[in-house]
């Protein structure tokens, strides 16, 4: 017997105030609408009422994802255009100013000539680590994985640290073993991997020893960089790879940075197929490993290169030596103004010593 009476079953979304609309259900004709059979109804319309708020939320939930990826997105394309705005006009600036260089033999204009050669080098530096980054982000990098004598790389890249840290005042060692597997590597992230990990050991480390381990550990290749330095919190230790992410009120060469170095070694690492993590004792020091797994069926088939080529001369180690030397020399610079301003703020006489600071005081009538 079809039935001749319906309920009307209001439909509501959790923590919406209008309804988001009915049900119609039919009464059946065999039986009494009584208590039990409406409790019934009250059930249905829960049941709708839990199932359509939660496809709700779910929307509600993916409309968010989507408009933080946009906003994502945005972001890696600022990134990257504003990069290649800053690169432009500071590479031009580079050329005259190494053309003054050489012009200048000496005296306090080649002084400042310098200082801003450096700082110009060390702003160049931090656009291209952001045009990488922004370029890693939108899957825009493509590599070039071939088979490197790695131990001869490393050597070569960690070397070029060997004066500038020996001229702190510390050691270097280095220790590259022969790798006997099949490493596919793109030699450019690299040469980037190394010298990011060296120049972070670097600013944090005022004495002691920075040490490069390169070793096969069964089918990975192992880099580790270890430093005597001020060490990472433990609490800041799940952190370091993220990107922007810097460790606040830490002891270094400079309190400067973009949190970018680490995060770009993360990736790069990455498209590897590889793995990153630190250990740190707060006060002692810190390592980073890197490993690489062997072969390349891990690898994107068209970004591997079969034939094998030479270690050749990096394009990348000048600004990050010239940003090492750049800390150093505003090191120095910061202690020398020290000792001027102490000698200078006090003139002695054979009877009193008599300070130089002054108050000013501005009156107005």
């Amino acid at each position: 017997i079809a039935p001749h009476t319906a309920m009307i079953l209001p439909v509501r979304i959790s923590g919406q105030k209008d309804l988001f609309g009915f049900i119609i259900a039919g009464v059946s004709a065999c039986r009494a609408l009584d208590q039990a059979y409406l409790n019934f109804y009250d059930q249905l319309a829960g049941t709708f009422n839990t199932a359509i708020s939660n496809v709700y939320a779910y929307e509600q939930e993916q409309k968010r994802a989507e408009a933080l990826a946009e906003i994502d997105r945005s972001k890696t394309a600022f990134f990257s255009n504003v990069s290649h705005e800053f690169r432009t006009p500071l590479t031009l600036m580079l050329g005259p100013l190494e053309d003054l260089l050489q012009a200048e033999s000496e005296g306090h204009k080649k002084a400042q000539i310098e200082a801003t050669h450096r700082n110009a080098m060390r702003l160049l530096k931090l656009v291209n680590n952001l045009l990488d980054y922004s370029r890693v982000e939108a899957g825009r990098i493509r590599a070039a994985y071939q088979m490197l004598d790695l131990a001869e790389l490393t050597t070569d890249l960690a070397s070029s640290f060997r004066s500038i840290i020996e001229k702190a005042g510390m050691e270097l060692l280095v220790n590259c073993n022969k790798l006997t597997g099949d490493f596919y590597t793109d030699r450019q992230m690299w040469e980037k991997i190394v010298l990011n990990l060296l120049s972070n050991a670097f600013k944090y480390t005022l004495e002691g020893t920075i040490t490069v381990d390169l070793t096969q550990e069964e089918n990975f290749a192992v880099l580790r960089v270890t430093d005597t330095g001020v060490g990472i919190p433990e609490k800041e230790l799940p952190h370091m790879f993220e990107r922007f992410h810097r460790v606040e009120n830490s002891a270094g060469r400079t309190h400067e940075g973009t949190g970018i170095g680490l995060s770009l070694v993360h990736e790069l690492v990455h498209l590897h197929g590889g793995d990153i993590s630190v250990t740190s004792i707060e006060g002692k020091g810190s390592t980073f490993i890197v490993k690489i797994p062997a072969g390349k069926a891990h690898l994107p088939e068209a970004q591997v290169i079969a034939t094998t080529r030479e270690t050749e001369i990096s394009t990348v180690t000048a600004p990050f030596i010239r940003e090492a030397y750049s800390l150093l020399q505003d090191e120095a610079k910061g202690d020398n103004d020290e000792v001027t301003r102490t000698s200078s703020d006090i003139v002695s006489t054979p009877d009193h010593t008599i300070s130089l600071e002054t108050n000013i005081l501005i009156v107005d009538d």
